[in-house]
Parts: structure tokens; C-alpha cells; sequence
């Protein structure tokens, strides 16, 4: 399997399975596609996401909503039933998830910060392993990061227009992200760390 970021605006996702594992897998969708979740039975929280909820039996519902969808989620509490909804999405040449086995694709543990995101996974082996190594990364990679990637991407336009050629260009904007003094200005005050660094685009340093 290849790591992508795929943009999914405009996409239609199904979720069969209206429990804890169906609701974090409707949640991780919402903010892009088009999300319908399909259940008998919908636990506390699907209320407040922005999803269409399907009252109804997976089995019944299966082929309609497979056709509607781009992407099927199977993450129902039976293994059988998982299996049909997964058979179904392959025959259709849908992509297809499933939450108690391995589908065509994974859903990985995400640390967004806004201006970046870092996913990881196990590719299927270990949830648990994946969700340690977020926590892990979490206290590891400091919030001025998402400043500094804010920072770079001003930065490549105004070294465009002053820097002559891309060696040079590249080699300023790494000198900015090795600057000590550019990195702890982020913490505190973003208008001076990018004074700092114009500094030394400018010949100041």
C-alpha cells in the first residue's frame, strides 16, 4: 500500500454501522464529503455531525447504497455482514474500508495543525501502536511548526523576487528553518520572526 492525501470534496462516503467505530470513521469524512451513514441504531454523537443518518437494516440497504457511494465503509458489529458490504464494493470497483479486517484502503491516525498534517499507520497490524506513536508525535512536534509553515510559504514569494535563481532560493529558506532565534520568535510574535527572516533575505545578517 502507498501513503496519499487525497482530496475528497464533492465525494460520496457510506458508513454502514451506526456504533462508537461508525461514528469516528462518519467523523473523519464530514469535513470533505458527502457522508450517509446506514444503521438500524445510531449511538449518542451522530447528531451532532454533519451526516445524513439512514434508518436501516445494512443487508436490506446494501446495494443502493453502495451504488450511491464513491467510498464504503464497513463498520458493522458482524463479520459476515462486513464481508457482504465489502464484497459488494469491490464488484462495483468501489474503494472500500473495513473496520474489523483489511480493506483497499486504510484510514490512518491524523495530527492536523492546520497548516500540516501528519498521518500514520500501521497498515493495519496495530491500531493501538498507531494511536501511541500520535501521542508521541503530538508532544514531540511543537505547535510553531504550523507558523513556520505559514512563514516558508510567504517567504518562497518574496524570495522569488529577490533571490536569482532556486539554489539560492532553497538554500535561505533552509537557513530560516535551522535560525534558532526565526523558530522561538514563532512561539511568541509571528510579525517579528518574519522580520528576522527578511533580515536575511535582504543582505541584513
Amino acid at each position: 500500500m502507498l501513503p496519499l492525501i487525497v482530496d475528497l470534496t464533492g465525494k460520496k462516503v457510506v458508513v454502514f454501522g451506526g456504533g462508537e467505530v461508525g461514528l469516528r470513521k462518519a467523523r473523519y469524512f464530514a469535513d470533505e464529503a458527502e457522508v450517509a451513514v446506514v444503521s438500524r441504531e445510531f449511538t449518542d454523537g451522530f447528531q451532532a455531525e454533519r451526516v445524513r443518518l439512514v434508518r436501516s437494516d445494512a443487508v436490506e440497504a446494501l446495494e443502493d447504497w453502495v451504488d450511491w457511494a464513491d467510498c464504503v465503509i464497513a463498520a458493522t458489529d458482524d463479520s459476515a455482514v462486513n464481508e457482504r458490504i465489502c464484497a459488494a464494493a469491490r464488484s462495483r470497483g468501489k474503494q472500500y474500508n473495513r473496520a474489523d479486517g483489511k480493506g483497499s484502503f486504510l484510514i490512518p491516525s491524523v495530527i492536523d495543525r492546520g497548516n500540516f498534517i501528519v498521518a500514520i499507520s500501521t497498515l493495519g497490524r496495530s491500531p493501538a501502536v498507531s494511536r501511541r506513536l500520535k501521542e508521541e508525535l503530538e508532544r514531540m512536534i511543537p505547535e510553531e511548526w504550523a507558523s513556520m509553515v505559514r512563514l516558508q510559504e510567504e517567504l518562497r514569494e518574496d524570495a522569488k523576487r529577490l533571490l536569482p535563481d532556486q539554489p539560492s532560493r532553497e538554500a535561505f529558506l533552509r537557513s530560516v528553518l535551522e535560525d534558532g532565534e526565526v523558530f522561538e520568535a514563532l512561539k511568541d510574535d509571528y510579525d517579528f520572526a518574519k522580520r528576522l527572516a527578511l533580515r536575511k533575505l535582504e543582505g541584513g545578517e
